[in-house]
């Protein structure tokens, strides 16, 4: 299970634009079951931060980004992931 998906750049663009913690609210809701609202301030609050952990050029805007990852065979999940790929170097 994954709530929310994007690139950094639409991650950032989704920031900017305060609806973060609506995507993650709404796809939360539709695939696992009524947020807490106490979980969607937890969002909130926490998106702000991240993105600017984020606003950086040494990260690529190509990266991912996962939100609400959940585990394989657990009941756990991971809050935020960042993915990418080393660029080869020749």
């Amino acid at each position: 299970m994954l709530v929310y998906q994007a690139t950094k750049a639409e991650f950032m663009d989704d920031a900017d634009r305060d609806l973060i913690a609506d995507h993650i609210t709404a796809a939360f809701e539709r695939k696992i079951h009524r947020a807490n609202p106490r979980e969607v301030e937890g969002w909130r609050n926490s998106m702000q931060y991240m993105y600017r952990v984020l606003n950086t050029e040494a990260i690529p805007g190509g990266s991912g980004v996962a939100i609400e990852f959940g585990v394989p065979y657990t009941s756990s999940r991971i809050d935020f992931l960042l993915t990418g790929r080393q660029a080869r170097v020749r």
